[in-house]
C-alpha cells in the first residue's frame, strides 16, 4: 500500500517540477522556514500566555496572533506536501516523518480544542487574569506537540526507516 502511494506520488506533476528545477527545493525550504517562524512565533506567545506568563498582556491581544499561526501552518502544509511529493521514497517510510505526522495531528486536535472550548472564555478574562489549569495544560501540550514537529522534521535526514 505504501509502495503504491510512493509510485503514484513519483508520477505526479509536482514530483516532475521538483526534480526538474534546481531552485524548487531550496525555495520550498526557505518558505517552510518562514512558515515555521510565523506559526511557532505566534504559538510561543499564545501558549506561554495560556501557561500563565506575561499576565500584563490580555488574552484578546494574544488571540490576534492566531491568524499568523494559521498562515504559517498553511505555508508549511503546502511546502511540506511539495517535499513529500518531491521525494516520496525518502519521506513515506521514514520514522521521523511518521512521528512528525502524528504530532501534527495531535497539535491540530489540541488547537481545535483550544479554539472551540477555551478561546471564547479566555477573552473574557481581565488583563492580569490567569487561565484555568486546563488552559495551561492545552498551552503546554501545544508547545510540546509543535516543537516535537520541528524536532522530528529536523531528524528526518538522520533517522531513516528504522
Amino acid at each position: 500500500m505504501l509502495q503504491n502511494f510512493i509510485d503514484w506520488a513519483s508520477s505526479t506533476a509536482v514530483n516532475s517540477w521538483v526534480l526538474s528545477n534546481a531552485w524548487a527545493w531550496p525555495a520550498m525550504e526557505t518558505l517552510h522556514f518562514f512558515g515555521l517562524c510565523l506559526m511557532l512565533g505566534a504559538l510561543l506567545i499564545i501558549d506561554t500566555r495560556l501557561m500563565g506568563y506575561f499576565k500584563s498582556v490580555s488574552f484578546d491581544a494574544v488571540h490576534k496572533l492566531l491568524p499568523w499561526a494559521f498562515i504559517g501552518f498553511a505555508i508549511n502544509l503546502i511546502t511540506g506536501l511539495v517535499f513529500l511529493f518531491g521525494d516520496p521514497a525518502r519521506y513515506v517510510p521514514n520514522i521521523g516523518f511518521r512521528l512528525k505526522l502524528i504530532l501534527i495531528v495531535l497539535g491540530g486536535l489540541n488547537a481545535a480544542y483550544y479554539y472551540w472550548k477555551l478561546h471564547g472564555r479566555l477573552g473574557q478574562l481581565e488583563v492580569n487574569g490567569d487561565a484555568t489549569s486546563l488552559a495551561k495544560l492545552v498551552g503546554s501540550a501545544s508547545l510540546v506537540f509543535w516543537f516535537g514537529v520541528l524536532i522530528m522534521g529536523r531528524l528526518i535526514p538522520y533517522v531513516g526507516t528504522g
